[in-house]
């Protein structure tokens, strides 16, 4: 029986009002439910107007919050009574045989209420765990309740539901922003997230032109992707059918999405929308996609990410992008990996490992930087532009034109004043070649392709050398010749925007801080510094967990090592040809050296120079990263690849040896005071790239467990062992684990 001394809910009009039905045409939903049966789709037209009705008790500005909470509290009393078989009003007493003919569960509906009951007072969300309970409550729980009406009954059906239920959510909230902060006083976004990137909820109310913002509304975009993608991957095959009216919403809500996206994430007071017509082709697009068979993908589930470098953080990234929930594992206390920064206590300077250019052709790394919203921690040169100097003070430049491919090239070795006329034509002639299909044999050296195709002296030592020894850490005599063919052709012989070079303006580190570690959390999944990985627990082929340092056993549904070649090595079982492979594996060393001096070494818009037939191969200019208490000093960082010839020496030996060369060059730096010197070696910066280590890189999915795959610089990506070779072996991990893991679910869309 109901209780006769509660307080009954406001009344509430029956589905079938004038206002109820004028309510669901102004909603999304109107249009979704037109491909239900008409019992599936009455029975969702009082449940959508229970929905609405609660959440309008919470909504109304006019209404006290004591009043607004009696209310609601009198609705979970009236939902009560309908599984009690007594209801009040006429909406609950529709209400009551819906329960019954579709067994809803009262936890559910009473999940609606509560998570409406959560608007009231304005509340804050602190984390994004705090705010994906509310959206449990108004989003998945809704879900939870239409997939009964669906008729849906597959046993993972509940896990698709919530999960869409979010992805619903998120992307209502960002595309609500502006509109609940002026007209609402309210802000969803985790409070702890609006911290992180600097944005103040004031700020909400015209955040168009708000860099902050932008980024963070980026942050949002990709947590709405992840439960998105997990939705599909969630989507079981025999109930694909029931499901058109949530397909037909995810499509438009997704597009929503993408087109906040496409707007560069500038968000006004005017709510973004879908024409008509769009509408119409969604619609149809997902019915027609419903008759077709869909790809099969991984089902998701946690993914355990071994090592934190670019191949680590690349794949972290793309595999929560993708729906998974990925956990990071890094055993230093920094992510970044070979590429990173680090702090010389004498200056309080932050230092980076090494340097890194990153070039336009490099889809990959550029891929990841405009995932996380990275973009501004680089600098871009338009055009290629390298300069050169040479013993004695010398300056040359390859410089490109801004004119079309190939020609932009072409132009810029005219004027490159390092070679001559004879050089020039054999470079160009080498470059039509390579157009045709011409290209190197396996195994094959770099210096004896090169000859091979008739490039000269001059065009060896001004521009291949250096070109070589820069992007593979090799020299020509040694270099594999298919790496550098690969090299050449993505680079100086692509487009014009392909040769463009980006510099990192902040510290190795801090290019990937706090962006990755913000993206995991707010999907749910995690960063785990000094969690060096001691131990694989398996269980037949699988390896079900991995065991840290600190004795910490972390468990996964996927793992994917983006570890170096010099770590993995151990926690491979022993006698494995993938063991035994990446075992013979050679490395390289790079040496960097930074000095901190008190005048200028040379001048150059490009804040880099190359030094032409020296031991000594690049300069680069970090006085802008100085702080005040250096103000008048300069520094620069150093970099010497292939350097095994330095790493024997002394640190006061290196210096020393360094200065004569710095003063075959530039003769003014004899008169140079150091005001503070760092050496670095790097003996395993890189893999040996010569023509014997290309049978030794291994696949992606050359693992020894059916369910971890390999990443990092130093598989088979066809690339020499650059950040663009680490960013596209993360993709690759994710490609091939959908490629070759064991199918369990269709794609829905």
């Amino acid at each position: 029986m109901a209780d006769a001394t509660a307080t009954p809910p406001p009344a509430a009009p029956a589905s079938n009002s004038a206002e109820a039905i004028q309510a669901r045409k102004s909603s999304n939903l109107a249009t979704t439910l037109l491909w239900l049966e008409k019992e599936r789709r009455e029975a969702m037209n009082v449940f959508y107007d229970f929905c609405r009705i609660v959440d309008d008790i919470a909504d109304d500005t006019e209404k006290p919050d004591a009043d607004k909470a009696i209310e609601l509290d009198a609705w979970r009393k009236e939902i009560q009574a309908c599984y009690a078989g007594e209801t009040n009003l006429a909406l609950a007493a529709e209400l009551a045989p819906v329960i019954r003919n579709f067994n809803i569960r009262q936890a559910d509906l009473i999940a609606i209420i509560d998570g409406v009951s959560m608007d009231i007072g304005g509340r804050r969300f602190e984390t994004f765990q705090d705010l994906q309970k509310y959206c449990y409550g108004v989003a998945s729980a809704v879900g939870l309740v239409s997939v009964r009406i669906f008729g849906c009954t597959h046993p993972k059906i509940d896990e698709y539901a919530e999960t869409l239920g979010y992805a619903l959510q998120f992307t209502n909230i960002l595309r609500d922003v502006v509109e609940d902060y002026n007209e609402m006083g309210r802000v969803y976004l985790p409070q702890a997230e609006l911290r992180a990137f600097g944005v103040k909820e004031e700020d909400f109310a015209d955040p168009s032109n708000n860099e902050n913002c932008q980024r963070l509304f980026r942050l949002c975009h990709y947590r709405c992707k992840h439960f998105f993608n997990k939705a599909r991957r969630l989507l079981p095959k025999s109930d694909r059918q029931h499901l058109k009216a949530a397909l037909i919403m995810g499509a438009v809500y997704e597009d929503i999405l993408d087109k906040i996206a496409d707007r560069d994430f500038k968000l006004t007071n005017e709510r973004v929308r879908l024409s008509k017509s769009r509408k119409i082709h969604l619609i149809w697009r997902t019915l027609k996609s419903l008759k077709k068979p869909q790809p099969v993908f991984h089902e998701t589930g946690t993914a355990i990410v071994w090592g934190g470098g670019i191949a680590g953080i690349t794949s972290a990234v793309e595999l929560g992008y993708a729906g998974f929930t990925p956990i990071l594992l890094e055993s230093k206390s920094y992510l970044g990996g070979r590429a990173h920064s680090l702090n010389d206590a004498p200056t309080g300077l932050t230092l980076d490992n090494g340097a890194h250019i990153v070039m336009g052709c490099y889809k990959a790394f550029l891929g990841l930087t405009e995932r996380l919203g990275i973009e501004h921690k680089f600098e871009r040169q338009e055009r290629l532009c390298v300069p050169y100097v040479s013993p004695g003070g010398q300056w040359s430049e390859l410089a490109a034109k801004d004119i079309p491919a190939p020609f932009h090239l072409l132009s810029g070795l005219f004027n490159f004043s390092a070679l001559n006329s004879k050089d020039r034509m054999a470079i160009t002639a080498l470059g039509a070649k390579m157009r045709i299909g011409a290209q190197p044999a396996d195994r094959q050296t770099a210096e004896s392709w090169l000859l091979e195709n008739g490039q000269t002296e001059g065009a060896m030592r001004a521009l291949w050398e250096p070109f070589c020894v820069a992007a593979l850490n090799e020299p020509l005599k040694t270099a594999c010749a298919n790496l550098l063919f690969e090299t050449i052709k993505r680079s100086l012989f692509g487009t014009v925007d392909d040769s463009a070079i980006y510099l990192a303006n902040v510290g190795l580190t801090e290019v990937f801080e706090p962006e990755t570690q913000l993206y995991l959390e707010a999907i749910g999944g995690s960063v785990r510094r000094k969690a060096q990985i001691t131990e694989i627990d398996c269980q037949g082929d699988q390896a079900k967990a991995v065991v840290t340092s600190k004795g910490e056993r972390i468990e996964g549904d996927v793992h994917v090592s983006a570890l170096p070649w010099t770590a993995l090595r151990r926690l491979l079982p022993a006698g494995t040809a993938v063991k035994n492979r990446v075992s013979a594996i050679p490395s390289a060393s790079i040496l960097s050296i930074h000095l901190l001096v008190d005048r200028s070494l040379f001048e150059h818009p490009t804040g880099f120079v190359g030094l032409l037939d020296s031991p000594v191969h690049w300069i680069f200019d970090r006085t802008g990263s100085l702080t005040p208490e250096h103000q008048g000093k300069h520094l620069y960082a150093i970099i010497v690849s292939a350097a095994d010839q330095w790493l024997e020496l002394k640190s006061n030996e290196v210096i020393d040896k360094l200065s004569d060369e710095l003063e075959r060059y530039f003769p003014e730096s004899k008169e140079m005071i150091v005001v503070r010197s760092l050496v670095y070696k790097s003996k395993d910066a890189t893999f040996a790239a010569r023509p014997s280590t290309a049978r030794r890189r291994p696949k992606t999915d050359d693992s020894p467990w059916d369910n971890v795959w390999l990443a990092g610089d130093w598989i088979q990506t066809g690339l020499p062992a650059t950040i663009e070779g680490a960013a596209l072996s993360g993709q690759m991990a994710l490609e091939a684990l959908d490629r070759h893991a064991t199918p369990t679910r269709e794609l829905a869309i």
